[in-house]
């Protein structure tokens, strides 16, 4: 089972009618732009460690092999 925590946010009565209104589901697109944010943030950091150990190896491996390795796991799955 997947856990899950309740977040709740205050907004403004007029955007909420406007949710209702265009039938926009909050929660979704609460937990949709977090998810999105989380996986840019995860991306960036990923990529600021590659540069380190890229950096640190010097060229024998370069970025474009790493993630080509790294997709290629992901595609074995």
């Amino acid at each position: 089972m997947v856990m899950s925590r309740v977040v709740s946010a205050k907004i403004p009565d007029e955007l909420k009618k406007k949710a209702d209104k265009y039938g926009i589901k909050i929660g979704k697109l609460v937990r949709d732009a977090l998810e999105a944010q989380i996986g840019a943030i995860e991306h960036e950091m990923l990529s600021s460690k590659l540069d380190d150990i890229s950096s640190k190896i010097g060229s024998k491996l370069t970025k474009q092999d790493v993630v080509k390795s790294v997709r290629a796991s992901r595609n074995e799955r």
